[in-house]
């Protein structure tokens, strides 16, 4: 059976009018079902945790990108990381950007995505931590959170181009942190503008800061740089915005595949994580992976 954890909250409100098409279709394909519906923050941890200690055996994130990081945290809060087998997931894009369904190459119509459930591919998945906190898409630490906290203030234009007007506002404000850095095999330490940590490529709707990043590849990959020059900063954004990510060929820009990452940085950063801020002023960050941890339900056509 499915446990479904539905966000009406997703894409700010508009998730809620897919609710009845959505149960509909899951009759229609004959997927038994529960649904759980979340009513406040935090609220999709608390009922994935739940569910998992019920014994659900494959969770549905009905929501946006951010839903789906809760959902994985909810799982990570029941079973912990190391346990050797944890329920798999689904996930039907509700958000407004849908970046880790885009990545995995699922449908961007809750409709179809149910169709995938019915017939899904399982792959294990690697599951990303920062601290306390899991992620499986992206986290980022210095401009990128900066974008974030301003594109949850912008009401009157929605979806992408939300997150590119937030990312040109920023860019007319620079700010750079001081950092010390290691990974396995390196160290870096010295201003940077952004630090970018990703499961996948794409982010934010329209951009790929780890355009070589491979969810199934038993490694994070991350992105850094400074570029104190506002213009090239600009032009590098612009190359962001492709999938071929020529931005990581600027010399002063780098992309590192490792198992983990320290971060130690000041000023205080802000952190996202899949989308939703985490704080808004750390200074130590902790990243690690969990490769393979768990089974993601992929398009069995693709």
């Amino acid at each position: 059976m499915l446990w479904v954890i539905f966000n009406p909250a997703s894409n700010r409100g508009r998730a809620a009018r897919w609710r009845e098409r959505i149960e509909q279709a899951l009759k229609q394909a004959d997927l038994p079902f529960r649904l759980s519906l979340s009513q406040k923050p935090g609220d999709p941890i608390r009922l994935a945790q739940a569910a998992v200690e019920q014994g659900a055996t494959c969770l549905v994130a009905a929501g946006g990108d951010g839903t789906v990081g809760e959902v994985v945290n909810g799982i990570a809060r029941a079973l912990g990381y190391e346990a050797e087998r944890w329920p798999a997931l689904g996930i039907l894009p509700l958000g407004s950007a849908n970046d880790l369904a885009a990545n995995l190459g699922l449908p961007q119509d809750p409709i179809q995505a149910v169709q995938v459930l019915a017939r899904p591919r399982m792959r294990p998945m690697d599951v990303l931590q920062v601290n306390e906190w899991a992620f499986v898409n992206n986290a980022a630490l210095g401009m990128e959170p900066r974008v974030t906290l301003l594109e949850k203030r912008i009401r009157r234009v929605h979806g992408v181009l939300r997150y590119v007007l937030a990312a040109f506002w920023v860019l007319a404000r620079p700010q750079h942190w001081q950092a010390e850095m290691h990974w396995e095999g390196g160290a870096y330490r010295g201003p940077v503008t952004l630090v970018s940590v990703g499961n996948f490529p794409r982010t934010g709707g329209a951009f790929y800061p780890t355009p070589h990043a491979d969810g199934f590849d038993g490694r994070l990959t991350f992105m850094f740089g400074y570029v104190p020059s506002r213009l090239r900063v600009v032009r590098l954004l612009l190359q962001a915005m492709r999938p071929e990510g020529a931005h990581v060929q600027h010399p002063a820009v780098h992309e590192v595949h490792s198992p983990w990452l320290r971060v130690r940085l000041a000023p205080p950063s802000p952190m996202h994580a899949d989308g939703e801020i985490r704080t808004t002023g750390g200074q130590g960050f902790d990243f690690r992976t969990w490769p393979g941890r768990i089974p993601i339900c992929l398009d069995a056509a693709r």
